[in-house]
Formats: structure tokens, sequence, C-alpha cells
């Protein structure tokens, strides 16, 4: 078997339209319940990892207020358990060969324009190729496609975020002279493999989607079915500074831990937010990022500057602050 892909991970990583945020890597409680299974049962599978800029597993963690350097120099972030919550890294060299990257997103562009603004969908790709002889295993043959809604109006934004239990996002009380809210997105919980509940449903969507394929006679490949959803997983905000409607994102996700990928390039340093240990992150070419935890909501927040010289570290700083729920 190839390497393992969380179909959670991999539906917001398609369908997130901006070329920033699709760099960052969630790795929910369904990866974690695979490597646990696999882990039991012996196998030498390795995670694959798309290049990254943060990765997030979920579940409820407590944040302490303490830090400590790796032997590699990057910065890490500990809760009391010795656990870490927060860290740079490495970039990651991972990527699907050619030709397997190249069906994926045919197939994947196929379902996505059968999708109104707001609809989640599940697909299966009846393909040999695809799901086992290429090294690269998902071990989850089903996937997922999700169409967003830009919400325009800030206060539709709200109104969905709250509806669908998506991660409080608000914008932020500072912002810097010119720059306002530009539209606002929420990201669904697909049925996953792991939790008895999630797996019964995903077991049986599964079963009803290979079915319909192996009992095709027509030689179609693709077999999608369109979901019902009403939890979301992550809160997207856009920021514009008049130019750019995506002159600063604001990313917040369901999480327990966070992995910033820091460039050869890029300088990174620890700072503190009020009460709240973060990591500044300063790339003259990828723009500068701040990411730190909120322990009382299980929430990671991201902000990330796409506009060269939009923002000093300070306004940056300020920002993130204003963010910080006493």
């Amino acid at each position: 078997m190839g390497n393992i892909v969380d179909p959670i991970e991999e539906l917001r990583q398609q369908s997130v339209p901006d070329s920033h945020f699709r760099d960052v890597e969630f790795v929910s409680r369904v990866r974690q319940h695979i490597e646990d299974e696999q882990h039991k049962s012996r196998s030498r599978l390795q995670s694959f990892k798309r290049k990254t800029v943060m990765s997030i597993m979920i579940s409820s963690i407590l944040l302490v207020s303490f830090t400590a350097y790796a032997a590699t120099g990057h910065i890490q972030i500990f809760n009391s358990k010795g656990e870490i919550v927060l860290k740079t890294a490495d970039p990651s060299t991972s990527g699907l060969p050619a030709k397997l990257s190249n069906l994926l997103e045919e197939y994947r562009t196929r379902v996505k324009s059968m999708l109104k603004p707001g609809e989640l969908a599940a697909y299966y790709i009846k393909d040999d190729y695809i799901n086992k002889d290429n090294g690269y295993d998902t071990a989850n043959h089903i996937k997922f496609e999700y169409q967003p809604i830009d919400y325009r109006s800030y206060d539709d934004f709200q109104k969905e975020r709250v509806h669908t239990s998506a991660p409080i996002l608000e914008v932020p009380g500072y912002l810097p002279k010119g720059v306002k809210f530009a539209y606002g997105q929420v990201f669904p919980y697909g049925p996953a493999p792991s939790g008895e509940k999630d797996r019964v449903k995903y077991l049986e969507l599964e079963q009803r989607l290979m079915s319909q394929a192996y009992l095709s006679s027509s030689g179609e490949k693709l077999f999608v079915e369109k979901l019902k959803w009403s939890k979301a997983f992550n809160s997207f905000m856009y920021l514009s500074d008049g130019k750019s409607s995506t002159a600063i994102s604001i990313m917040a996700g369901y999480g327990q831990s966070a992995s910033l990928t820091k460039s050869l390039d890029a300088s990174s340093e620890k700072i503190q937010l009020k009460h709240v240990e973060a990591i500044y992150l300063h790339d003259e070419s990828d723009g500068d990022k701040i990411s730190w935890y909120d322990s009382k909501r299980n929430i990671v927040y991201t902000i990330m500057v796409n506009v060269k010289g939009l923002m000093t570290k300070n306004d940056l700083k300020a920002m993130a602050e204003s963010m910080i729920i006493d």
C-alpha cells in the first residue's frame, strides 16, 4: 500500500481557490485514526505531505506558556504533556507523480463543474492506477469536492459561520488604513472513516459508490453523489486593500497542532500576543505570516499578508492581538 492522505484535508486542499491557503495542510482526526490503525497492524506506511506551511491535528489540548528550540533550530511550543502544538519545519519535498496528479485534477475539475456554490459531493474513480497501482494510496477510495460560497456581506458570513458551527472568525479590531472585509468562506466536514458514527456513514457511502461503479457497464469511470452537510471545519476571511480582494488572508481551523514551513530564505521567531505564544514568519517572497493556538476554543489561527509592504511586523502583531479573545 502507498501513502496515506486524509480525505477531509484532500477536500479542503483542492477546494480553496487562494494559492496561499492551498499550501496549508490540515491533518484531521481522520489521518490520526488511519495512522493509529496502520501502526497497530505494524504497517510501514508514511504520511504523504504536499508543500505545506501548516498542519493541524484534531483534538483538544491545553496550551501552556513555555517553548523550546529543537536541535535543528526550529521553534517549538509545547503543552503541559510535552507535546508540540506549534512549530516551524523544513519545506516538504514530496509530490505526486505527474501522471497521477494530472488524472486526479481532470476528475476533480469534472466533479466541481457539477456543483453549485455550497454543494459538497463524494466521488469514486473506477481506475486501478489511481486506486492501487501507482504507489500512492489514500487508503480511502472515496474523494470529496466542495464548491465554496463567497459571502460578500460580513453579516451573511457570520450567520453562516454560526449556522454551521464553524470556527470563530471575526474582523480584527485593528486594521491598517484602507483595509476592509472582502469576503468569507466556510468549509464542511465530510463523512470520515473514523469515529463510530462517521465511519458507518463513510462505509455506507463507499459501498454505494463502488457498487454503482462495478455494476456499471457503460464504461464511465466517475461516479458522484451529492451530500448534505451541516457542520464546518474551517473558516476563511479575506481582507481587501482596495486593489486586491485577497490582500490579507485569515484562516481559523479546529485543531491541536500546527506546523509552519520555513523556507531557506525566511526567518522565524517566537512572539507574545497578550497571554498567548505565537510564531512570526518573515518571508520576502511568500509574505509574512503569524500563527497561534486558542486553547479555550481548540482553534488554530493564521494570518497571511499577501501584498508586499502592506503591513509591518508591528502591524501584523497588533492585528493578531486584536483577535485574541480574553
